[in-house]
């Protein structure tokens, strides 16, 4: 499953750092993602324009780098959002049944 899409849509609200994105998926979908998934895939986000950055101070004193969705970021995820509906609705046919597999006939 590609990551991308969820990270955006965690983003879209409003921006959150990086343990804040973790407990999301988390909460929101039983994900469980280590720091060498997540941070890379932040960073790269990031170096490709979908997300940007800046460093906030917390109320305990600690730094912490803010995610938000750019412009790109949000056009993807818009973009993500129709793709996943037609995934969604070709594996149910062929799960459930329908045009694409109908219970007990080959599909063409």
């Amino acid at each position: 499953m590609e990551l991308r899409p969820l990270v955006l849509a965690i983003l879209e609200a409003r921006p959150l750092y990086g343990y804040e994105i973790a407990q999301r998926a988390r909460r929101r979908a039983n994900l469980k993602w280590e720091e060498g998934t997540l941070y890379p895939l932040l960073h790269r986000l990031e170096r490709d324009g979908f997300l940007a950055s800046e460093w906030r101070r917390a109320p305990n004193g600690k730094d912490r780098k803010y995610y938000a969705l750019t412009k790109k970021g949000k056009t993807a995820l818009a973009k993500d959002r129709v793709d996943w509906k037609e995934r969604v609705r070709v594996v149910s046919e062929i799960l459930l049944g329908g045009r694409h597999g109908k219970p007990g006939r080959s599909a063409p």
